[in-house]
């Protein structure tokens, strides 16, 4: 059986919990990047077409992900592991909670191990780090937002955090 493109695409989607980037699926297609992009707007409209529960989704400017659409978010949401470990996702709150925070102010709260988290949460795109003196501003992104399901809206964002940080520690009292 050979294998189209279009399908091994289609597989690559499926099977990462990532977003995968253009040149990702050059490399594991062989196609060029116009070919690529038809084959993920057919995927995308044979998605829609079948009112399916799933679609693929473009973040940025060349990346890619196969998700369940929003409006299943809450009810699968015990389902989906976190891409982050537990420890990254406390530093990421104290982050999102604060912003814009300096990335020295989360290293005294959090530990030397921030530096470590910083970088993964950047290569997640879910914050972002601007430099200032000898450390760096931290502020979330709209990836972040998106997918923790959060309001853009930093105030919101916020209070959501903060209500949520509540709940939290009442169930491990």
């Amino acid at each position: 059986m050979d294998l189209e493109p279009r399908q091994i695409v289609e597989a690559a989607l499926f099977v990462s919990t990532d977003p995968i980037s253009m040149k990702k699926l050059e490399e594991i297609t062989g196609a060029g990047k116009g070919e690529i992009k038809r084959m993920i707007k057919e995927l995308q409209e044979i998605y829609e077409a079948r009112d399916s529960a799933v679609e693929i989704r473009r973040i940025g400017s060349d990346l890619y992900l196969m998700q369940a659409r929003e409006i299943f978010a809450a009810p699968l949401l015990g389902l989906v592991k976190p891409t982050v470990t537990q420890e990254v996702l406390k530093t990421l709150s104290l982050i999102a909670l604060k912003q814009p925070i300096m990335q020295a102010e989360v290293v005294k709260s959090r530990g030397p191990i921030t530096y470590v988290h910083v970088k993964d949460l950047l290569a997640k795109d879910f914050i972002t780090a601007h430099p200032t003196g000898r450390t760096k501003i931290l502020h979330t992104t709209r990836k972040f937002a998106d997918y923790f399901g959060f309001s853009p809206d930093l105030e919101e964002l916020k209070k959501e955090i903060a209500r949520q940080l509540g709940r939290a520690g009442e169930e491990s009292e």
